[in-house]
């Protein structure tokens, strides 16, 4: 026969309950990762994005719009305060201009002097050649399908 001999391991009286107090326990709120760690954007490109929407640059306007730009943030640099899509479209960047679309860009914005870029695009500009006009008129259908309106017609 086999004898077990238990010390200390009986208590006498009842341990004393604990106090609400110590049962509350501080809120702990719990986020996802992307929230804690932002991901890592790559920095924009050297050039504005006015710039290169003026020289049609569709490398460093994709390199703005992956960096998370403002799209349509007007250039304090210029007096018209332009739009990258003012810019791409007066300088003739239909590419610029349905990147730019795509990205859901405000395609009614106005420029200080109140134009949109449907009206910059239909500006006559006498000294334009055939083929000029004919490009102009098939940004000027990219703005229309898109939802552009003229500033002088509303």
């Amino acid at each position: 026969m086999i004898a077990f001999t238990v010390v200390g391991c009986a208590r006498e009286t009842a341990p004393e309950p604990p106090n609400a107090e110590a049962l509350v326990a501080e809120s702990v709120i719990v986020k996802p990762v992307a929230e804690i760690i932002p991901p890592e954007l790559p920095p924009p490109p050297a050039i504005s994005i006015w710039d290169a929407a003026r020289a049609g640059d569709l490398e460093a306007v994709r390199g703005h719009i992956d960096s998370r730009e403002n799209l349509d943030e007007p250039d304090a640099v210029d007096p018209l305060k332009p739009t990258p899509l003012h810019c791409a479209v007066a300088s003739g960047h239909k590419a610029v201009a349905e990147l730019l679309l795509a990205r859901g860009v405000d395609i009614n914005a106005k420029r200080a002097d109140g134009l949109t870029a449907l009206d910059i695009v239909l500006k006559a500009d006498p000294e334009s050649s055939d083929e000029d006009r004919a490009h102009r008129k098939g940004i000027a259908g990219v703005l229309v399908r898109n939802g552009a309106t003229a500033a002088k017609h509303k």
